[in-house]
């Protein structure tokens, strides 16, 4: 596993070297590098439910990030490493986090595959957090793999792993098959507090299109949950069904429900119902998903937990300076069947960000975060912070570059 910066700088270095290396399909690759310097303030860092004991953070940030994409006419590939300095009143807190998202497709006459990968080496203070962002336009990309056990200690390593592959059978007719891969590391944390897992879902799916905008989908699943001081591992299988239906050429939704039933030595769960509800839009000037899931989702915690989330992205580009978002993450944790857990919680975090686009390579943005962390009846107590953010962004419009 992939868990130490070094090995990330190393990635990140042969990338740039990747980029720059093949001049013959320079007019194939795209480089867009960004620097983001700015404050933040945060009046309960660790969203603790004593207002004696809240942490109130102030500090410095500084944001590296290059992206890459390379396309041609069966092939796209996109790299993006991103690198997070914080450094704050109390040193304690600093923390040098990393990520890297990449993306591979292929596509074919009649096949399709491809693969996404995964990497953030980050604060479990910031880790575990269900943090809206913005900048993700694809709700499949939000996980609910956080425990709300924001402390200021440790540091959460987190591998994703996507491969997935389609074959279109007919002209209507599609079979896929996808593998999402879990891989979760806790340094320097009790582990009483919080346990490496891995979790691992495998998907069979099959679709039919029944007109130029109505398409049927059904999934079944199969998914092993395994953490490193539980004694039994967790299997589970489902089936989902439902459709996929367009609005109109801009507006999409998609609409799948079902079952999934958990098995662990000792323990007899009766089926939990799941459910994803996914509606989306994009125009010129407005993107916008709106989704609502319910699931059983795993965590640092040891177990399996029952979630409902509602996620919202809304971003609207108000004049040529001017963009302003909205993003709302909120869902409602509780255990198997029902059982109280120390995991039951209500989390809410609601954000709004403006941009102010000096020049088309320069930007001011300002992002306000509103979290409440609801414990529910074991804990009895309730959490809740206000975080601010002021970031200047210098992204060069270099593009393509090579």
């Amino acid at each position: 596993m992939i868990s130490n910066k070094s090995t990330f700088v190393a990635l990140w270095v042969s990338a740039l070297f990747l980029a720059f290396a093949d001049q013959a399909g320079a007019q194939n690759w795209e480089f867009e590098p960004k620097i983001k310097v700015g404050a933040e303030y945060d009046d309960n860092a660790t969203l603790d439910i004593r207002t004696d004991e809240e942490e109130s953070l102030s500090g410095g940030l500084l944001e590296l990030s290059a992206g890459m994409k390379y396309s041609s006419d069966k092939t796209t590939f996109v790299f993006l490493p991103r690198a997070l300095i914080r450094r704050y009143d109390e040193s304690e807190f600093d923390s040098e986090d990393f990520f890297i998202r990449s993306d591979f497709d292929y596509t074919g006459r009649s096949n399709a595959f491809g693969i996404r990968a995964f990497f953030d080496e980050q604060s479990v203070r910031t880790a575990e957090r269900a943090n809206s962002d913005l900048e993700i336009e694809d709700p499949d990309d939000l996980t609910d793999d956080d425990t709300g056990r924001v402390v200021r200690f440790g540091d959460r390593t987190k591998w994703r792993l996507i491969p997935r592959w389609e074959y279109q059978v007919s002209n209507v007719s599609t079979i896929g098959a996808t593998v999402d891969y879990f891989d979760i590391e806790y340094d320097d944390v009790l582990e009483e507090l919080l346990d490496d897992y891995t979790d691992t879902r495998i998907n069979l799916n099959y679709s039919r299109k029944f007109s130029n905008v109505n398409t049927a989908l059904l999934t079944i699943t199969g998914r092993k949950y395994e953490s490193e001081n539980v004694q039994n591992d967790i299997d589970g299988y489902g089936v989902m069904a439902g459709f996929q239906y367009a609005l109109s050429p801009k507006m999409t939704l998609r609409a799948m429900a079902g079952f999934e039933d958990t098995d662990q030595s000792g323990f007899d769960y009766d089926p939990e119902v799941i459910a994803n509800i996914i509606l989306t839009r994009n125009l010129e000037t407005i993107r916008l998903y709106a989704q609502y899931r319910r699931s059983l989702t795993g965590s640092g915690a040891g177990r399996l937990s029952v979630r409902d989330s509602l996620n919202l992205n809304f971003r609207r580009r108000l004049n040529e300076k001017i963009s302003a978002g909205l993003g709302i993450r909120a869902y409602q944790s509780s255990g198997i069947d029902g059982s109280i857990s120390v995991e039951d919680r209500d989390y809410v975090q609601l954000q709004s960000s403006f941009l102010w686009y000096i020049s088309p390579g320069l930007v001011v943005e300002a992002d306000y975060r509103y979290t409440v962390n609801d414990r529910g009846a074991i804990v009895g107590e309730r959490s809740n912070a206000n975080q601010v953010n002021l970031w200047f962004v210098y992204q060069p419009r270099t593009t393509p570059k090579l």
